[in-house]
C-alpha cells in the first residue's frame, strides 16, 4: 500500500485524473498503451509463472522474495529490472545475480531524499553517535552493507528445512506488537536448529489470529507459546489447538540465546523478517547479557520451540496446562 501511494501521488503530480486510470479491483493502472500492475508477491508467487512484463520493480526485494521467486519474475522481463533493499545482511541478489549480471548499482542515503520531513530526519541522526545504534546507522543511515556487528545470531544460513525430522511451533503472541509464528525442527546430533518463518503481522484480532493459524498449522501440531497473554492462550487451547505454554523466569531469555549459539541456525529463504531480526537483535547490555526488545518478536518464538524440544533449561520450565482450570495457572508465572 506504501508503494501505490507513492505511486498516485506521482501520477497527481504529472495532473493524471487516478478515477480515469485505475481500476481498483485488479490495482491496475491504463496510462495510454502502458498497463502498470501491482502485485503483492507473497502468497501469490505463481504469478512469477505467468505473464511477461516489459518493466519489473521489486520493492524491498530482500523481505519476503525468495530467490526462486525473484527468478520467476526476472525471467519473464524483456527490457529491464529496478530492485530496491535495505543491504541489512547479504541476500540472494548479492550473492547469486549481481556477479553475473550486468547492472547499475545506485546507492542513496536518507541524505538523497529531499522529501524525507525533518522529524524523520532527526530520528535517524539522532541515532548517529550513539554507540547502541552504530550497527543500525551503518546500514539504514550511511546505506552500508553489514550484519550487525554488535548482533547475537551470527551462526545463522540461508537453507531448506530438513523434513526428516520431527518439528513443532513457536508462537509470539503480541499486543501492539505483531503476532510472530514459526515452524522449528532440531537436530541434536548435528547441532543445527532449522527455522520456516509462517507468520508475522501487526493488528491480528483473537479470532483473526485463530483463522491464520488454522491456515498455516494442523490442529495436531504442537505450538509452544508465550504465556505472558493468558487469556489468548486459553483461547486458542479453545479452538483445539495443542498449546504449550512456555513460562518464562530469570535468565530464560539469556539461558535460551546461550544454548542457541551452540547450534547452526538454518533459515528458509521467505523466513525474511526472522533474518531481519537476527541482523538487528543486538545486545542492550554486554555485561548483563540483556538483549534490545524490539527486534526479538520471531526470535522469542524460535526460542520457545526450540528450548521445548531440547527439554528443559535453567530459568525456563514448560507447563503442560491441559489439566488446569484458566484460573489455576497464575501459580506457574515466575
Amino acid at each position: 500500500m506504501g508503494v501505490i501511494d507513492a505511486w498516485e501521488k506521482i501520477l497527481g503530480f504529472f495532473g493524471v485524473d487516478i478515477s480515469l486510470v485505475k481500476n481498483k479491483t485488479e490495482n491496475t493502472y491504463q496510462l495510454k498503451n502502458t498497463l502498470v500492475e501491482f502485485i503483492g508477491i507473497e502468497g501469490a508467487e505463481a504469478k512469477g509463472h505467468g505473464s511477461r512484463r516489459d518493466i519489473l520493480f521489486l520493492n524491498e526485494v530482500n523481505q519476503r522474495i525468495s530467490y526462486e521467486t525473484f527468478t520467476q519474475f526476472f525471467m519473464r522481463t524483456t527490457e529491464c529490472t529496478f530492485v530496491d533493499y535495505n543491504p541489512c545482511a547479504s541476500f540472494f541478489l548479492l550473492e547469486k545475480i549481481l556477479p553475473t549480471t550486468p547492472h547499475v548499482f545506485i546507492h542513496s542515503t536518507y541524505l538523497d531524499n529531499p522529501l524525507l520531513s525533518e522529524v524523520e530526519r532527526a530520528n535517524i541522526e539522532s541515532r548517529k553517535d550513539d554507540p547502541k545504534f552504530a550497527s543500525w546507522f551503518h546500514v539504514y543511515g550511511m546505506g552500508l552493507l553489514g550484519r550487525f556487528e554488535g548482533a547475537i545470531f551470527q551462526n545463522w544460513r540461508y537453507g531448506e528445512m530438513d523434513d526428516s525430522l520431527v518439528s513443532l511451533l513457536g508462537l509470539d503472541v503480541g499486543s501492539r506488537d505483531p503476532d510472530a509464528l514459526v515452524r522449528c525442527a532440531v537436530d541434536s546430533k548435528k547441532k543445527i536448529i532449522y527455522a520456516d518463518e509462517l507468520l508475522y503481522q501487526n493488528n491480528l484480532s483473537t479470532k483473526s489470529l485463530i483463522e491464520a493459524l488454522s491456515r498455516l498449522v494442523r490442529h495436531s501440531d504442537v505450538i509452544v507459546a508465550d504465556s505472558a497473554n493468558r487469556q489468548t492462550i486459553h483461547d486458542l487451547r479453545e479452538a483445539r489447538f495443542q498449546i504449550k505454554p512456555a513460562v518464562k523466569g530469570p535468565g530464560s531469555v539469556r539461558g535460551g540465546i546461550k544454548r542457541m549459539l551452540g547450534y547452526e541456525i538454518v533459515i528458509t529463504e521467505r523466513s525474511k523478517n526472522l533474518a531481519y531480526e537476527f541482523s538487528n537483535y543486538c545486545w542492550a547490555d554486554k555485561d548483563t547479557k540483556t538483549p534490545v526488545e524490539g527486534a526479538d518478536h520471531l526470535c522469542d518464538a524460535l526460542r520457545y520451540a526450540f528450548m521445548f524440544k531440547t527439554g528443559y533449561s535453567r530459568g525456563i520450565r514448560v507447563v503442560d496446562v491441559s489439566g488446569l482450570k484458566y484460573e489455576d495457572w497464575s501459580k506457574y508465572r515466575m
